[in-house]
């Protein structure tokens, strides 16, 4: 079960020209960002950097078309 979904986007401060791995499983202790607990689930994680120090809201509801990002579809309930 996807225990870490939550409707409110997580803001996130990233470092520069750093790798990343956004969770798509919901399972993961360090939410959302993958700590290996997908293996199993047939799912895997998003790889993102960004070019610049920079704070970003990431996906904590699993429906953003723009993962890891937030696109506000957590605002359309369901």
């Amino acid at each position: 079960m996807d225990t870490h979904f939550q409707n409110d986007p997580f803001k996130a401060s990233l470092d520069a020209n750093k790798e990343y791995w956004y969770c798509t499983c919901g399972q993961s202790d360090t939410f959302p960002f993958c700590d290996g607990n997908h293996e199993g689930t047939g799912k895997l994680p998003i790889k993102f950097s960004e070019e610049v120090e920079t704070d970003k809201w990431l996906c904590r509801c699993g429906r953003s078309g723009r993962k890891p990002y937030c696109d506000g579809s957590h605002q359309q309930g369901g």
